[in-house]
């Protein structure tokens, strides 16, 4: 029990840091969406106001995420592993102050990393757990977090619309993933906390041509690179 206790304060403080900055968040895209038009309104559309203009739209269509329902089901972001390979370590404690909010996925450095879901590209950034990391935002307002990435895929950029079959990024060991086997921390955040992707987790469906054994065999018949 006491082992127990010790985390139940960390985890509820930081579901209720979670939700305020998801309301924040909310609260900014109402206030940047209704800035952005009246911007266009008072200044018209030309050139100068372009990049506006792409803010507003892209504002636009994720607080229609937000209203749409959370997909129930969604794919393996690393297409050559299947479900049963994952071990499970949800809630794992990190640390003496954290519990581990993902799923570990290990797989060779370099393996393709695609998204789990249709959305839109929320950020691209470094930080000092995550490494590399790829937020996308999809149904529901939820964000699917990519990280310890080794690298991004080439020309990817916030904004930019993803399906399962885009590369976000590669497998790797940066962040605090260093010194440990490359592999892909994937989390979900929702307005009320961090989820276990793992009962979401589907596998995907290799090809009639894909080789029976080999990551990189399965990989390259399975994954495509829109910006290729």
């Amino acid at each position: 029990m006491r082992s127990r206790s010790r985390f139940a304060i960390p985890l509820k403080a930081q579901r209720r840091l979670l939700l305020q900055h998801q309301k924040l968040k909310m609260r900014k895209l109402l206030v940047m969406v209704g800035a952005g038009v009246l911007v266009l309104l008072i200044l018209g559309v030309s050139g100068a106001t372009e990049k506006i203009g792409d803010k507003v739209v892209f504002y636009v269509r994720v607080l229609r995420l937000y209203s749409e329902a959370p997909d129930t089901k969604i794919a393996m972001p690393l297409p050559a592993v299947t479900k049963k390979q994952i071990a499970d370590t949800w809630h794992a404690p990190r640390g003496t102050d954290r519990v581990h909010e993902g799923q570990d996925i290990f797989a060779p450095r370099g393996t393709p990393v695609c998204s789990a879901t249709e959305g839109y590209v929320y950020n691209i950034g470094e930080n000092n757990l995550g490494g590399q990391t790829v937020s996308v935002i999809g149904a529901g307002g939820r964000v699917y977090y990519y990280a310890h990435l080794d690298s991004y895929a080439p020309g990817l950029a916030e904004g930019d619309y993803v399906t399962t079959q885009n590369v976000l990024g590669y497998v790797g060991t940066t962040g605090n993933a260093q010194g440990t086997p490359p592999h892909l921390h994937f989390g979900i955040y929702t307005v009320s906390g961090a989820i276990n992707p793992l009962p979401l987790l589907t596998d995907r469906a290799l090809p009639a041509n894909a080789k029976a054994k080999g990551t990189k065999g399965k990989a390259k018949q399975t994954i495509v690179n829109r910006r290729a």
